[in-house]
């Protein structure tokens, strides 16, 4: 059997490689500066902490106790405390885990106005340990109605309204939903 020789190039050469990575550097030294870090930051803030109060809420049902959410607003934390006795009180042997907001996302509005759900930067009025509070009970009931904000640590620094998010609870159903400020209006988001 007689072997074909490859007569076409394989591969790229040093120099196509070279002005690949010069052309894709000029690129990007356009497009990101034009990115707004801040606004990915304080979304994907506002979308863990509404899956936190969801799974908050399935924890209160499945295991059938209360699963109490504490604003820690001077750590930018929501801690979770596994009720095992319904006591509001933290014991011995009940799991109480934190879960900070993010890199660059502080609790507040940021310039933004207040919706009725929440006429203050965290609307909650029950306590535990000196932290406001939301309850999530055995039936998926949240024990008011309520929410808070979130915003960036620029925003609260400067005019940026539009980095203002708001997480609003219903107490019938425990659902929670979040909202973002455009600079105008408030949209809800899915």
């Amino acid at each position: 059997m007689i072997g074909h020789r490859r007569t076409g190039r394989t591969g790229f050469t040093l120099v196509e490689i070279i002005l690949v990575i010069v052309l894709i550097g000029m690129v990007a030294t356009f497009a990101l500066p034009k990115l707004n870090w801040s606004a990915y930051r304080v979304n994907g803030a506002a979308r863990a902490v509404t899956g936190l109060l969801g799974r908050a809420q399935r924890m209160a049902v499945t295991d059938q106790y209360n699963v109490n959410v504490l604003f820690d607003v001077a750590n930018n934390a929501l801690k979770v405390h596994e009720d095992a006795n319904d006591n509001n009180t933290i014991d011995a042997g009940e799991r109480v885990r934190s879960y900070p907001l993010g890199e660059g996302v502080v609790f507040g509005l940021g310039g933004a106005p207040v919706r009725s759900y929440a006429p203050a930067p965290i609307s909650f009025t029950k306590q535990q340990n000196g932290l406001l509070e939301i309850v999530f009970r055995r039936d998926g009931s949240a024990s008011e109605n309520g929410g808070f904000y979130i915003t960036t640590t620029t925003a609260l620094n400067s005019t940026r309204p539009q980095d203002a998010r708001s997480i609003e609870v219903i107490r019938s159903t425990g659902r929670a939903d979040w909202y973002q400020y455009t600079g105008s209006q408030w949209l809800l988001k899915f």
